[in-house]
């Protein structure tokens, strides 16, 4: 813990006449305000040197009040700092953390402060000095905030935009707003919990959320093992470990292991016309298994529920800065009426979705399922009450519901290490029923083994295993869907569940479309052409069941064109739109800076509806520009739209995007209906 050294007369605080304050009564009207504090006898809180403070007639300290949670503070001062209760006092620390947070709380005409450790509330005493006494309410435990016009404000990653949001709906009645129908908000809770670094917040500010990631990757980002491995397909590599305040090192638009979805980013997109999000929550026991340092259980149905409680708090968060519960533009949805409700006001509907590889706990070890139909009926309807509406069957590896479509390339080759330490089996693979699908599979090496087993131990034993061997010719998993599988199917179809089909193998994929077009019951795929390309022929049955596809994040004239590509596929008499499916967290890559042009995109530029203005996004001391970094990071999405905007057929696509939230809300109703 560091605390502030400097001297009382080494400290100045702005200081407002009375005709500048205001008194705030009403808790909503704290969140993230300059005030003064005034104790009993109307003295205001001042500095009394390094170590504390105390109330005198003049001298008025001006604080900042940071929300960490619903009805919670830290009370940040210049210089760095905050308000603080170490060893049942009052004191100041520089250190954002649980010594420096504060309920406040209404009470007799004004609020009292309590430090969240228990250890009573803030007091004015008779001789002018601040304690913490417990016991009954007292009259100099009552305190009055005033608003000042400016202080220092707490440190916080900006959103680079201004104006008013789009809110109501088109004519029709139809919501306007583009969707991303799969981002991983959580990723960092995945594979044990130490491999993505960065959170999405912290209670206790962005200092702590994206600070240095030193600690999981090492000082020089060489324990960045699973990185490593995703961008260049070796273990080995370094990179700049800074986060805030430089982020000299990241976030990049091809990071695999680093936050990409803090929430004032988050807040950038959707102040750019986002309006439906997919929030799928995602674990894969198996990496997490292999993977050496862990903060948490690997067990996928224990941290699904680990990740939802993380998104209920970012809801508490967001409304916390906003002032109060239920005020925040971030709302979790459980039916599509709430979804329209939440649109029509302008704010972000969040849909919780899962993704991962034993969904109900339905793994597979030597072909022998590990789950039950009724523990399948009884997953299904815990999940609802959980709020999950959208789910995938598999994911990477073959479990006891059905077969993940193959990936190719390194990645794929060190996922089907996966499947072997789950399953006891490598992919087994066939010919595929279109030519359109498949991918070419390589095996690693028996010296990559070695390598691997040196950073993962426990993939030691695959070195005396026979490696498989693959033809030079795209193939498709020979799994299709079990008969466990269809059931689960049928019994999410029962339940009003929507159900993702991609990753899943084009057997499985078939079986899935031929249950779904007995019942006319509508599916969808959230990251199209992820987890396995689709045959037009499936794409248009998706459609004609009234289902939802998307399109994968592309630089600007390639995610034009990929929009537009859709439109051959719709179904007559269809509401037609195409959202994103930007997998961001999901161990992909975001588009890179766009090649160098003569025409760069503008700063500032407006959203498609015209109404917002952005500038370049500003996270710390970094200024984050599409031109230079590309998508480095979620907030800069806003930047490729409107780069969008700009090519030849930009605003064809544009109007298709935007039409997508009504498209998803659409296929949601009819499952709903069935």
């Amino acid at each position: 813990m560091k605390f502030a050294t400097a001297c009382l007369v080494a400290l100045t605080f702005w200081v407002a006449s009375s005709a500048d304050a205001r008194v705030i009564s009403d808790p909503v009207g704290l969140a993230s305000q300059c005030v003064s504090i005034s104790a009993p006898k109307d003295k205001v809180v001042v500095a009394d040197g390094p170590l504390g403070y105390g109330t005198a007639s003049k001298g008025a300290a001006t604080f900042f009040l940071k929300p960490t949670g619903l009805g919670t503070y830290m009370l940040y001062e210049k210089k760095a700092r905050l308000m603080a209760s170490i060893d049942k006092r009052v004191a100041v620390t520089d250190s954002p953390g649980p010594v420096a947070e504060f309920a406040i709380d209404p009470a007799g005409g004004g609020f009292t402060l309590a430090p969240t450790d228990g250890h009573g509330r803030l007091t004015a005493t008779q001789d002018g000095r601040l304690e913490l006494i417990g016991g009954r309410l007292r009259d100099s435990q009552i305190f009055h905030f005033s608003s000042r016009p400016k202080c220092q404000a707490f440190p916080e990653a900006g959103v680079g935009a201004r104006g008013p949001n789009f809110h109501g709906t088109r004519k029709g009645g139809s919501v306007f707003g583009y969707t991303d129908s799969h981002l991983h908000i959580t990723a960092n809770l995945r594979a044990g919990g130490r491999v993505i670094h960065g959170q999405n917040y912290d209670r206790f500010g962005i200092t702590k959320a994206l600070g240095d990631d030193a600690s999981d990757h090492g000082e020089d980002g060489s324990k960045d093992i699973t990185g490593n491995l995703l961008r260049t397909g070796l273990p080995f590599g370094e990179h700049d470990t800074e986060g805030w305040p430089g982020f000299t090192g990241w976030p990049t638009n091809d990071t695999n292991t680093h936050q990409q979805v803090y929430y004032r980013w988050l807040e950038r997109a959707w102040r750019s016309g986002l309006r439906l999000v997919v929030a799928q929550t995602v674990e894969d026991e198996p990496i997490c298994e292999i993977e050496p340092v862990k903060s948490h259980t690997c067990d996928e149905t224990k941290v699904i529920k680990l990740e939802i409680g993380k998104l209920r708090g970012l809801q508490n968060y967001i409304d916390a800065q906003a002032g109060g519960r239920g005020r925040g533009w971030f709302r979790l949805v459980g039916s599509p009426s709430q979804a329209r409700k939440v649109i029509r006001r302008g704010r972000l509907a969040v849909l919780i979705g899962i993704e991962s590889s034993n969904p109900f706990g339905c793994s597979e070890q030597n072909d022998k399922p590990a789950c039950t139909r009724k523990q399948i009926d009884r997953s299904i309807k815990d999940l609802r009450k959980q709020g999950v509406r959208t789910m995938f069957l598999a994911h990477w590896v073959d479990n006891a519901l059905a077969g993940p479509a193959p990936e190719g390339g390194v990645k794929g080759a060190f996922i089907n290490v996966f499947n072997k330490f789950q399953t006891g089996d490598w992919l087994q693979v066939t010919d595929c029923p279109d030519p359109a699908e498949g991918e070419k599979l390589e095996s690693l090496s028996p010296v990559e083994i070695q390598v691997l087993s040196s950073f993962f131990p426990k993939t030691a034993y695959l070195k005396d295993e026979e490696l498989p061997e693959y033809p030079d010719e795209p193939q498709c998993n020979r799994q299709g869907l079990t008969r466990l599988g269809a059931y689960a199917v049928r019994k999410l179809m029962d339940n009003h569940m929507l159900i993702e089909l991609d990753h899943l193998s084009e057997r499985s994929r078939e079986a899935v479309l031929e249950i779904a077009e007995k019942r006319d019951y509508p599916l969808v795929s959230g990251h199209t052409g992820t987890g396995g390309p689709w045959s037009a022929d499936k794409l248009r049955r998706l459609y004609r069941l009234g289902g939802y596809a998307s399109a994968t994040p592309d630089g600007a004239a390639g995610l034009t064109d990929k929009i537009l590509s859709f439109s051959k596929y719709r179904a007559k008499g269809r509401y037609f739109g195409v959202g994103l499916g930007t997998d961001t967290g999901g161990f992909s890559t975001l588009p890179g800076a766009p090649e160098e042009t003569t025409d760069p995109l503008k700063y500032p530029f407006r959203s498609y509806d015209g109404k917002v203005k952005f500038g370049r996004e500003r996270t710390g001391t970094r200024t984050f520009d599409y031109n230079e970094d590309g998508v480095a990071h979620y907030g800069l999405f806003p930047d490729l739209l409107a780069d969008v905007q700009r090519q030849p057929k930009g605003k064809r696509a544009l109007a298709s995007l935007f039409r997508s939230a009504e498209a998803y809300l659409r296929t949601w109703e009819k499952a709903n209906r069935r």
